[in-house]
C-alpha cells in the first residue's frame, strides 16, 4: 500500500479521535436534539424540512446537520443559533467507507455510520435521527420524544401490516433475515423482532455500550456491522432491549412514512386528508427516491371522493 495513503489514513483517525474528545470536553450536551445526515443531492429536500422544523418547533430543540465536508459551502447557510453544521469527517472520519459495495453503495454505508456513530461528538445525550425527505407537519415538543428528562419514547414494531402490502412483499424476505441475524449477532432471543424503519430516538448510554460491550469485544467496526446487515436502527434496537440499560418505553413511529407511491395514491383513494396524519403524527416523509416525487401531501380531491363513494356503494 502506498506510504502516503497510510499516512493520510493515520491523520485522518488521529484528527477524528481528537476532534471527538474537544467535543465531549468542551460541549455540554444537550438532553436532546434533532440529528439529520443530509448531503448535496438531498439539497432541496432538506429546506422543506428545515422550513417545517423552524415552523413547528415549539420548545426550541436544537438541530445538529452534518454533511460531507465537500458539500459544507452548500449547506453552511442553514447554521444558526439553534441549527450546528458540521461534516461527517469532523467525528466519523476514521470510520467512514471509501469505495462501493457490491450490493450498497458507499453514500448509503456511510449514512447509517454517522447516525450510530454521532453519539461520539458528545454533543447529546439522546438524538432524533430524521431524514432529509421529512417534514414536520405539526406543532411538536420535547414531552412528544422523552416521557420524562432520562427516558426517550423508543418506536419498536413488528411492522405485519406493512410487510402484507403488495408494494412492500418483495422486500419483506430480505429486510426480515437481516433483522434475523442482527438478533442472533447479538444473543437476543426475541422471536418478536421487533425494530422501525427509521426516524428513532437513539440513547448515547445505549449506544456506548453497544460500542463499548459488544463491537470492541467482537473487534467489529462500523463498516463491519453494515456489511452484516445494512440496517443500522435494528443495531440499535437489538443492543436496546438486550443491555436494558434504559427502561423501555415503546411507541408506534412518530413519523407517517410513504415508502411507495402506490402507498401514497391508495392513502388519497381512501380519503385519507393531511390533518388526518396531523392527529397521529409528528412528521410525515415522501419517499424522495420516487421517479416522480412530490414534494407535499395533497388532499383527496374530487375524483377520489366519488371513487371512494362508488366503491362503498358497489362493495
Amino acid at each position: 500500500m502506498n506510504e502516503d495513503i497510510i499516512e493520510n489514513d493515520s491523520m485522518a483517525a488521529f484528527n477524528t479521535k481528537q476532534n471527538s474528545k474537544e467535543m465531549e470536553n468542551t460541549v455540554a450536551a444537550e438532553n436532546f436534539v434533532i440529528y439529520c445526515k443530509s448531503y448535496h443531492k438531498d439539497l432541496k429536500s432538506f429546506e422543506r424540512l428545515f422550513m417545517s422544523y423552524n415552523r413547528f418547533n415549539r420548545d426550541n430543540i436544537k438541530f445538529f446537520l452534518s454533511i460531507p465536508a465537500a458539500d459544507f459551502e452548500l449547506f453552511k447557510k442553514f447554521d444558526s443559533d439553534n441549527v450546528k453544521v458540521i461534516t461527517d469527517e469532523s467525528f466519523a472520519g476514521m470510520y467512514l467507507e471509501t469505495e462501493n459495495h457490491p450490493k450498497h453503495s458507499m453514500g448509503y454505508v456511510n449514512q447509517q455510520i454517522c447516525k450510530l456513530a454521532f453519539f461520539e461528538t458528545g454533543y447529546a445525550k439522546n438524538y432524533f435521527c430524521v431524514d432529509s425527505d421529512a417534514q414536520f407537519i405539526r406543532d411538536f415538543y420535547l414531552k412528544d420524544f422523552m416521557a420524562d428528562e432520562n427516558t426517550p419514547y423508543t418506536v419498536l414494531i413488528q411492522d405485519k401490516e406493512l410487510s402484507c402490502e403488495k408494494f412492500y412483499r418483495r422486500f419483506t424476505k430480505t429486510r426480515s433475515a437481516y433483522i434475523k441475524q442482527i438478533f442472533k449477532e447479538i444473543g437476543l432471543n426475541d422471536r418478536r423482532y421487533r425494530t422501525c424503519q427509521g426516524m428513532q430516538v437513539l440513547n448515547s448510554k445505549v449506544l456506548r455500550s453497544f460500542k463499548e460491550e459488544y463491537m470492541t469485544v467482537k473487534g467489529y467496526s462500523y463498516k463491519d456491522l453494515i456489511k452484516i446487515s445494512p440496517l443500522e436502527f435494528t443495531w440499535y434496537n437489538a443492543w436496546f432491549q438486550k443491555c436494558k440499560l434504559v427502561p423501555e418505553m415503546a411507541v408506534e413511529p412518530f413519523f407517517k412514512t410513504f415508502h411507495s407511491r402506490v402507498e401514497y395514491i391508495f392513502a388519497r383513494f381512501r380519503c385519507i386528508k393531511f390533518e388526518n396524519y396531523t392527529k397521529e403524527y409528528i412528521g410525515m416523509v415522501l419517499n424522495g427516491n420516487w421517479k416522480r416525487p412530490v414534494k407535499y401531501y395533497k388532499d383527496p380531491n374530487v375524483f377520489h371522493k366519488v371513487i371512494y363513494f362508488v366503491l362503498r356503494k358497489i362493495l
